[in-house]
């Protein structure tokens, strides 16, 4: 599987989704898909191909799991996180080169437990692991959600990557466990192994915790980055004015007349460097 950018999709869960004993796995490279998001992917493996046709044919749900290393070319239940995502399978394109782009919502943590299949493609027994929600109005955690939810926004508006509309995204999600993973979603600078961490987080506090400590490097990163920038363009505007202003200086002088030693020796340091 590519690794394709996240959107977010911004839904609740549908409590009428049940987690089946049994799905076909569909191994990605360094991309993981959350709960409550839409992923755009492609495929060209064969055993990913035969996953895809028979899950338009059966129910279109599958089991999306991350591989430990992206150059595995052919993963087994051994190559997989322990954790990935109950999946639908929303659109499939088929490609003029044999491969196929779909979209793929996910709807809820899974945990692999037994393989039991492995041709044409690996398929395996899961299970949905419990969430340890934080007590009701448990004021840390309210902290961790304004803090995940404010660093958000300052990292969409600190980025030039990202769109400004994405900061809205978190408006309608309130509940910490879905807020946590959508930011975690929409964030392509948070690389695969912290995502992966976050899916396996099955306690909320601990993951919010764990998310607002990845939003705050972040953040100091692009700060960082957005003050360096600001000084070289700075320094760059300053050498600028310097260069016009003694190109001025040298014609007005060149305009009078003064072509003494003075006006030379200016007239190569007003010469840009090499």
């Amino acid at each position: 599987m590519s690794d394709e950018k996240i959107a977010a999709a911004g839904v609740q869960r549908d409590p009428s989704v049940v987690v089946p004993d049994e799905l076909a796995l569909l191994p990605l490279r360094d991309t993981v898909l959350f709960p409550q998001s839409i992923l755009p992917l492609a495929a060209g493996r064969p055993s990913s191909l035969n996953l895809i046709e028979d899950a338009v044919r059966g129910g279109h749900l599958i089991g999306v799991f991350t591989q430990r290393d992206p150059a595995t070319e052919e993963p087994q239940g051994a190559d997989l996180y322990r954790i990935g995502t109950l999946a639908a399978i929303h659109k499939v394109l088929k490609q003029p080169d044999g491969t196929v782009r779909l979209i793929v919502q996910g709807l809820a943590r899974v945990r692999l437990v037994e393989v039991t299949q492995v041709r044409p493609y690996v398929k395996a027994r899961v299970e949905e692991p419990s969430e340890a929600p934080p007590p009701a109005g448990d004021l840390e955690t309210e902290a961790l959600v304004r803090n995940a939810a404010t660093l958000f926004r300052q990292i969409v508006a600190l980025s030039p990557l990202l769109p400004d509309e994405l900061a809205a995204v978190t408006q309608n999600v309130s509940e910490p466990g879905p807020l946590a993973d959508l930011i975690a979603a929409s964030l392509p600078a948070l690389n695969s192994r912290v995502k992966q961490e976050l899916l396996e987080t099955t306690d909320v506090k601990a993951r919010l915790a764990r998310l607002v400590s990845a939003l705050t490097k972040e953040a100091e990163v692009l700060e960082l980055g957005s003050k360096i920038q600001s000084q070289v363009e700075s320094e760059v505007g300053k050498s600028q004015r310097d260069f016009y202003l003694r190109e001025q200086l040298k014609a007005i002088q060149k305009e009078l007349g003064q072509t003494d030693d003075r006006a030379q020796e200016l007239d190569r340091r007003s010469r840009p460097p090499a």
